[in-house]
């Protein structure tokens, strides 16, 4: 009789714990109360966590014509005749990678043409404007916006990604390849960490003592979410462009091949027996093809932040930032921001803008590059990185590389 309760009270153990599992192995527990961050929390939200799970799969992204003009209309409404019935990853299906060959000889042939001209230059959108785009963004990705800012709950990422300077009073989010360099240069100087009169790769390392991920708890909860918020995006096609440029194609590449990225993409979309020692002696470097299938199939997690999504570097259900930009009208919103900023008098400190010298951003090498690149993938492959970079486009209703407006969001007053 005992063996038998015995084996009775091991097959109920046994389908609990199936039970849990089965229910409760995908869920994303995120205690209500903010612990110690650690340099590798295993307890914290993970990169993009809070979006990844939350995906609408069901909306297909096809679009017919409509009154505006963003990318999202256009995408693509040429020549797709039989892709809405191919299995093409949904987004952010981040656990499986789609392996199917795209064909280098299919390439997008897209020449809409909306009559805009060089002379014309775009408005700078509203916040009011914008506010609206991300409770849009919000409710594509079935989440909620914050009733209020809360700091000592962002995701790790989020954190990872923001400065608190106390001259300026201010907390600044700095996304990769979206005018990061100038903002962190600005904030150092202002606290007096840096030398140099222009910005260089070591902003990235100094701005780090003013990291939130490193010091969030040590500052007043209710104090630090008053503080003046703030970020800057930028148009997806040409940021994917200038890293690419920036990081694999340039002499300042270098440091960049010998860590993992090159090497990463080179032995997943090239040749799986390549080396570091190859890709070191042999200045082996992924093609722009090679380096977008490794962004549109590739799991975030292993996609570096210079070139993930960049609203997965914004925590929106926790934070409500005062102030969100975009690169493409850097200098008109940089005064905005200015105004927010404290102890900014007696500091000579100039207004960030763009990293080239040209004053329209449609004449940029990193826009011309875009343009001369994007125009040459092969649609299909667009698409998929569209689809994953949506709310990207979103955020800022940003054109595509076919309109000449193009990298500016697509705003009327």
């Amino acid at each position: 009789m005992a063996k038998f309760v015995t084996i009775v009270l091991f097959l109920i153990v046994i389908g609990v714990t199936a039970y849990i599992y089965l229910n409760f192995e995908s869920v994303n527990f995120i205690s209500d109360e903010p612990v110690p961050l650690s340099p590798n929390p295993s307890n914290r939200v993970v990169a993009g966590s809070r979006y990844s799970n939350n995906i609408d799969i069901d909306n297909k992204f096809w679009v017919t014509e409509d009154s505006t003009r963003s990318v999202s209309e256009m995408q693509w409404t040429q020549g797709t005749e039989g892709y809405k019935d191919t299995a093409i990853q949904t987004l952010l299906d981040l656990n499986k990678v789609y392996e199917e060959t795209i064909p280098v000889g299919e390439t997008a042939s897209l020449t809409v043409d909306y009559g805009h001209t060089l002379e014309e230059y775009p408005p700078v959108p509203t916040q009011a404007w914008v506010r609206q785009n991300i409770l849009n963004v919000m409710k594509f990705l079935n989440l909620s916006l914050p009733e209020k800012t809360n700091w000592w709950r962002a995701d790790y990422i989020t954190l990872l990604k923001s400065y608190y300077s106390p001259t300026a009073d201010v907390i600044y989010t700095g996304i990769p390849k979206s005018g990061c360099t100038n903002w962190k240069f600005t904030l150092l100087k202002m606290e007096d960490m840096y030398p140099d009169d222009k910005p260089s790769p070591k902003v990235h390392y100094i701005i780090n003592k003013l990291n939130l991920a490193n010091s969030v708890y040590k500052y007043n909860r209710k104090a630090l979410n008053t503080k003046y918020s703030f970020t800057v995006l930028r148009n997806p096609w040409t940021r994917m462009a200038s890293g690419y440029n920036d990081k694999f194609s340039s002499s300042r590449s270098e440091k960049w091949q010998k860590g993992k990225v090159a090497l990463q993409i080179l032995k997943k979309y090239r040749d799986s027996n390549i080396s570091l020692g190859e890709v070191l002696g042999g200045g082996e470097r992924p093609t722009f093809l090679e380096f977008l299938n490794h962004i549109a199939y590739d799991d975030l997690a292993d996609i570096n932040a210079h070139f993930r999504p960049q609203y997965t570097m914004l925590d929106l259900t926790i934070i409500s930032y005062d102030f969100v930009g975009t690169l493409e009208h850097a200098k008109e919103q940089a005064k905005e921001i200015f105004t927010h900023l404290k102890g900014i008098s007696g500091n000579h400190i100039s207004v960030p803008g763009p990293y080239d010298s040209s004053s329209d951003p449609r004449t940029e090498r990193s826009t011309l590059f875009a343009k001369e690149q994007f125009k040459i993938v092969p649609k299909k492959l667009l698409d998929v990185i569209y689809k994953k970079y949506k709310p990207d486009f979103m955020l800022y209703n940003y054109s595509n590389f076919t309109d000449p407006l193009f990298p500016f969001p697509l705003y009327y007053s």
